[in-house]
This record gives structure tokens, sequence and C-alpha cells, in this order.
């Protein structure tokens, strides 16, 4: 979706240029189940919780019941935007991105075999990040799409040491997809067969989308603890491995020529440039960039009390290493040499979050739910990009339990808004000599949803 504002043709060029959708948001996921989601993430020493559990394995010597399980679905949307209003005139043009929507998927399951053994199964999605550019969107060249997940299972047992102490441990798997896309011109020359020289001279630039995409099976594992330090306090531990794999890249063109182009980069393309430019894509091959994806491992600890029979609170601090890396973008090799985008997308940086939960139960029927979180910025503010995002975020959440069906039934819903951005740094102009910026400022924002419904019964 464009909203255009009109203007002047001339201040309508300038505002196109910095034209640039910028996601924001964090890519880790409070939980992919609504209860957790409703917690904004802060449940690691919420004890009597399957839910919890899930994400402190330590959790699950606490379970009054012998087992239980619940299954959930939910749907994450991501909405990005940026907008440039001019020092002369109050012209101002949105771009908004698109391909918003991802569906999630979780599962838990508990049963105790003694009473100092537990074991447990859960599935669920840690990460997860997408979306797409606008075709005439400046930064283009630096990446315009990008699609990441990781989806986790993991069996896990607990432990109880003592009526007030346990242990957990989780081990499984996580499938890693990733896929990602940029823009690239590359240079045609009068005869496309042959390499760019004196005597064969450039005449005109096509614009071709390059994407690669695969995915990797990674090992899993989390450590738990949690000690409860009275009956109304309680402490937890857990500390998630990071995922790390070299995925099985595949590289393509993709879909038609974007455009052609004159050797500025921005005049109309002289005759017989698409013609020449069929020849040269012909004659070209794409080829993955680096293989490896790390997503960084989190190290939470977190201090649970119950006020009143009715009300519990928690608070928790999360570490997020500095382990995120995705690999770089795909190069195209053509008989003049290979070409590739400007910039990669950057690496990660260790931060820090703040979640904190309440929970009130009302009656034997209803249980109402809200969270709060705070993150630190993921990347350097000097690597600011529209598809890893990484901004400051903070979010709040609410959610409700009913018990029905001899179960329960939750709801979840949590909304993300990141820090809005101002940079320079990434809209430019691809000519025959290369990529070069053009120092347009852009404000850049970015927001997303979670919701989920899911249900849970005990025995």
């Amino acid at each position: 979706m464009v909203q255009l504002v009109r203007g002047s043709v001339g201040m309508g060029l300038v505002v196109g240029l910095a034209a640039l959708p910028v996601a924001a948001q964090s890519m880790a996921l409070p939980a992919a189940e609504p209860v957790g989601i409703s917690r904004s993430g802060a449940q690691v020493a919420y004890g009597y919780s399957l839910e919890a559990a899930t994400t402190n394995p330590a959790l699950l010597a606490s379970l009054k019941e012998k087992g239980g399980f619940y299954l959930a679905m939910g749907l994450e949307m991501s909405s990005t935007q940026q907008s440039l209003e001019s020092e002369q005139t109050s012209v101002r043009t949105t771009y908004f991105s698109y391909d918003r929507n991802r569906t999630l998927g979780a599962f838990g399951l508990a049963a105790r075999l003694s009473p100092t053994l537990t074991l447990g199964l859960k599935l669920d999605e840690p990460y997860l990040r997408h979306g797409r550019l606008l075709d005439n969107a400046p930064s283009r060249y630096l990446g315009d799409g990008i699609d990441l997940s990781a989806r986790r299972l993991e069996g896990q047992s607990a432990w109880a040491l003592s009526p007030n102490l346990s242990l957990g441990l989780g081990l499984g798997v996580a499938r890693l997809s990733y896929d990602s896309s940029s823009a690239m011109r590359l240079s045609v020359p009068n005869d496309p067969t042959l390499p760019v020289s004196g005597s064969n001279s450039v005449n005109g630039l096509v614009e071709q989308r390059v994407g690669q995409s695969g995915d990797k099976v990674v090992p899993s594992y989390s450590l738990g603890l949690r000690w409860a330090l009275s009956p109304r306090w309680t402490m937890g531990f857990v500390h998630q491995s990071g995922l790390k794999g070299d995925l099985g890249l595949k590289a393509e063109f993709r879909n038609a020529p974007l455009g052609f182009y004159a050797n500025d980069g921005l005049s109309t393309a002289p005759l017989g440039a698409s013609t020449r430019a069929t020849i040269l894509l012909a004659g070209s091959s794409p080829t993955a960039g680096s293989a490896t994806l790390e997503l960084p491992s989190q190290t939470t600890i977190g201090v649970r009390h119950r006020i009143t029979p009715m009300m519990t609170w928690e608070a928790d601090l999360k570490w997020t290493s500095a382990g995120l890396r995705v690999p770089s973008f795909a190069t195209v090799a053509t008989p003049s040499g290979t070409v590739a985008a400007p910039a990669e997308l950057p690496r990660g940086k260790g931060h820090l979050g703040l979640n904190l939960s309440t929970e009130v139960e009302l009656g034997k029927s209803w249980t109402l739910r809200g969270g709060l979180a705070l993150d630190q910025r993921s990347v350097e503010e000097a690597g600011a990009e529209p598809l890893l995002g990484g901004s400051r975020t903070a979010a709040f959440s609410f959610g409700a339990g009913y018990k029905v069906w001899g179960g329960e039934l939750n709801l979840g819903y949590q909304y993300r808004q990141s820090e809005d951005q101002d940079t320079s740094r990434l809209n430019g102009v691809w000519s025959w000599t290369g990529f070069r910026s053009v120092g347009t400022r852009v404000r850049m924002e970015g927001m997303g949803h979670l919701l989920a419904l899911g249900f849970k019964k005990t025995f």
C-alpha cells in the first residue's frame, strides 16, 4: 500500500527518493501461545503454570496436576512505514510494507512420572521476522525482502530436589528457515556476451531482483531453575541456547526485470536496452551468499510475588547475546565480473530487556492477565536498516482465560511499537559506476501485533 500526498513534480521526486519502509520492532517473540503472550513473556518464575513451564522447564516440577496439555494457534502481524517531510513544504510521503501476516502454532505437554521427576514436551517459535518492500523503495539495493523463522521442538524434564527447589533441562531441535532478496543493477554493454571494455562500453542498466532461500535443522537446549523463597515469593532462571546453522542456500533471479535505465541510473533507457539486458541475464548466474544463520541466546532471571490469593505479579530481566548474524546477500556473476549489494545486514549486539506481568483470578471461572515489555536496541544505531530492524521496542499485552469444557480457554494479545528513527544512510542511486548515497533523511517506524487462542486441559 502506498499513500502519496500530491505536490509539485520536483518535490515529488525528492520525496520519492526518501520513500523507504523500515521495520524496527524486535524479531524475538515473547511466546507463541496466548498465556505467555498476554504476560509479555514474563513467566520464568510463574509456578503452577503449564504455559510458563514451556519457557522454564524447571517449573514442570511445580505443577499441581499429574499431567496436562495445551494447544494454541495464533497470528503475528508486522507493519512498517517511513515518512519524510520536506523542510521547504508540507509535502509528505508515506510508504507501507506488505507481506505482513504469519501464522503461529504452539503445543505443550507435561506428565509427572514420580514425586521427583516430571517430563514435558513443547513446540514454539522463538524468532520470527518477515516483510517485503515496495519495488520502488530506494533501499531495495540494500535488501528488499526477508523471511526468517525458527520453529523449536524440545523434550523437557524437571527434577524436584526439594519441595522448594527444582532443576529443568530441555533438549531438542529447531528448524531455521531463511529467505532474503535485494534489487541489483547490472551494466549492459553494447555486446552483452562480452566483458565491458574500451571497445564494448556500457549502454544502459537493467534492474533485477535476486533472492536466496534455505533451511536447516539444528540442536537446541534450555536450562532452568526454580527456587520458592517462601509461600509468596519465587525466583526463576532460564538459559535458552542460541540457534546456529549453515543453511543450504539457493539463489535465483526472481520475477521479470524491475526496470531499464540509462547510464546515470535515472534517465530513460536507450533503444535496444531491454533486448541486450535479456541476453545479459541469460548469460549471468546468481550465487548464494554466506550460509551461516545465527540467532542469539537468551538468559532470563525473574521474581514472582503472590500479593493475595487472587493476584500475582512477576518481573523478569532478560539478556540477549550478541549472536545475531544473517547470511550475506546473493551476488550475480556476469561476463564483466561479480555484482554485489552495496552493503550487508548488520550483526546484532547484546542487550537487556525488562518484562512485567500481572494475573488476577476472578472467581472460579475467569483469569485476567496483562504485561509490559521494554527492549534495548539490538543493533548499533549506525546500522539501522529496513529488514532486521533493531530499534528500542516497547510492548503491552493483555488476555483472559475462561474455564470451560473441563479445561481452560485462553486468549492473548500483544502490541509492539518501536522507537522512531531518522537516517540518511540508506537511500541512493545506482548508476553504471555503482551505488551512491544521496543523503536524504528518512523517518522510520515499525509496529507489530501478536494474537493467539489456545485451550488447556489438565488431568
